[in-house]
């Protein structure tokens, strides 16, 4: 490895080729089929598909009739034909529900009758407009996620975009479910629209597994994959101007800053491209001609957030409903949802010749620097405006106090992890010697039986127990026919006691005279017999 690749940094950013890697060909294909799929079935007239056929014989002359019929999401078509003969009509949902409703009135029929003869095509109609903001929803949802895709080549993260697929999959899915149990009853099969979009469901989930599985669109923090030491600036140590960051993403690759240069006031933006430092000005003005500063925090956002989720929720539950009213409350709710997740900052910045604006927000940020700045702002501002210079050796203190408390994580943590493999290590080779050293412990020996010798009594408490005795299990039927029976053993015989010592030194007495005269008995038989 040469020098140059040896001093690039590991977290610079790499080419598109590069990081476009396997796996996320795999996932970002199977993304745009899902979307594919989910249009062509949200433009497809056959989500439910009839077809009839009867046959008639009328003065003598068999006529038949079949009739097609293809229902989709917002209209619908008719094929009729008698003997061969074909004619197809075409007509939108909710306008042959108005023509309907329109020509019961005009006949006057009562409300029972208009719901008799149009129930079925309104109902047809609102199932289809259900299931078409819902679709909706889920395809943007799977846009959502190659945008973020495509953010990520450019060094950034969107946040939680490993589960964006599911999100497309999951609405994608409640239009499909929404349309199918708000139709009417019926005899109609699902079409090719309807199959469309549950294979595009599958795609979609399919992706996001896939993604999470092998680790593709894990979300980067300050603890993980960034490298030590204070994220990129505008200005080197060097210079003699001086910077003020407002937002440095979590990676430390990229800031944006205000960077004050004797009477000219900078709006800079600067990145980690490979190992240089590329800056770029999106705003440049004179100090003398900036007359005010307006910060927007939009806090009504967090305060709000259990409404947002609420609206969304009753938004999808009112679209089974009525689509009317549930289609524009899941909008809002999702769009502000979407928005206190992003948890934005509007900067203004007034000058001679007009307003310019500029839009943070917090998420993919170093959330704790830049929720620093954020207050810090708005005083440093007044200090600038009041003639004073821009002062941002506060941020830049917080910045260094942040990289040395991640720095001790980081290291706690890698002491822990070397402990847990010690304690792990030292309790598998303690398991082996244990191993090693276990008696192998068979089948428990049968006690056998000996004539002449009682069982053995159990011990009484407080004696001292010798060393047992375990007598091996008798041999198999086999073994017994070939050995030669066991022998009688002697019985058991207590030691006599040795004689008093008084005895010792008198003669023995003569043995009783009756005792001479009688005859021994005759030796025991032994075994030579």
């Amino acid at each position: 490895m040469d020098d140059a690749e040896s001093m690039q940094p590991q977290d610079a950013t790499p080419p598109a080729g590069d990081t476009m890697n396997r796996m996320a060909r795999i996932s970002t294909g199977l993304v745009v089929g899902a979307i594919l799929l989910a249009l062509f079935g949200v433009m497809s007239d056959a989500w439910a598909v009839q077809e009839e056929t009867e046959t008639v014989e009328l003065f003598g002359t068999e006529i038949t009739t079949n009739v097609s019929q293809e229902t989709g999401l917002d209209d619908f078509s008719a094929t009729i034909c008698v003997n061969g003969e074909c004619e197809t009509m075409n007509d939108d949902l909710s306008s042959a529900y108005d023509n309907c409703t329109t020509n019961a009135k005009e006949l006057e029929f009562n409300k029972s009758q208009q719901e008799e003869l149009c129930g079925d095509l309104g109902k047809t109609a609102s199932a289809g407009l259900a299931g078409m903001v819902l679709i909706s929803i889920g395809i943007l949802a799977l846009v959502a996620t190659l945008a973020a895709v495509f953010m990520e080549l450019r060094g950034t993260i969107m946040p939680y975009s490993q589960f964006y697929p599911f999100g497309g999959a999951v609405f994608v899915l409640l239009g499909v479910v929404a349309w199918y149990v708000m139709l009417p009853e019926g005899d109609a099969s699902l079409g090719s629209g309807a199959w469309m979009a549950i294979v595009s469901i599958i795609l979609a989930a399919t992706a996001g597994g896939y993604s999470i599985y092998n680790g593709e669109n894990e979300q980067s923090s300050l603890n993980n994959g960034r490298m030590p030491g204070i994220g990129v600036r505008a200005l080197t140590a060097e210079s003699e101007a001086r910077e003020f960051v407002l937002r440095e993403n979590a990676m430390g690759t990229k800031s944006t800053s205000l960077v004050e240069q004797g009477k000219v006031l900078r709006l800079v933006c600067a990145k980690l491209d490979n190992e240089d430092v590329v800056t770029e000005d999106h705003f440049i003005v004179q100090k003398a001609a900036l007359i005010g500063f307006t910060h927007y925090r939009y806090d009504w956002l967090d305060n709000g957030k259990y409404m947002w989720w609420l609206m969304t929720s009753v938004g999808i539950i009112s679209l089974f409903i009525s689509p009317a009213i549930g289609s524009p409350l899941l909008l809002m709710g999702t769009l502000l949802s979407l928005a206190q997740l992003f948890d934005p900052e509007l900067l203004s910045f007034e000058t001679n010749a007009g307003r310019h604006r500029l839009l943070l927000y917090r998420q993919d940020s170093n959330l704790e620097l830049t929720n620093f700045s954020m207050d810090e702002i708005d005083s440093k501002m007044q200090q600038l405006l009041s003639g004073e210079q821009l002062d941002g050796e506060s941020v830049e203190m917080k910045a260094a106090e942040i990289e040395e408390n991640r720095a001790a994580e980081i290291e706690e943590k890698r002491v822990a992890e070397i402990k847990a493999q010690q304690e792990a290590a030292a309790a598998l080779e303690l398991a082996k010697i244990a191993a090693a050293a276990a008696p192998v412990i068979g089948p428990p020996a049968t006690p056998i039986p000996i004539p002449g010798i009682e069982p053995t009594q159990q011990p009484v408490a407080g004696a001292v127990a010798g060393p047992e005795v375990v007598i091996p299990p008798p041999p198999t039927s086999t073994e017994t026919q070939s050995l030669p029976p066991p022998l009688p053993l002697p019985p058991q015989t207590q030691p006599l006691p040795p004689p008093p010592l008084s005895l010792l030194d008198e003669p023995l007495p003569p043995p009783p005279l009756s005792l001479l005269d009688e005859p021994l008995p005759p030796p025991p038989p032994s075994w030579d017999d």
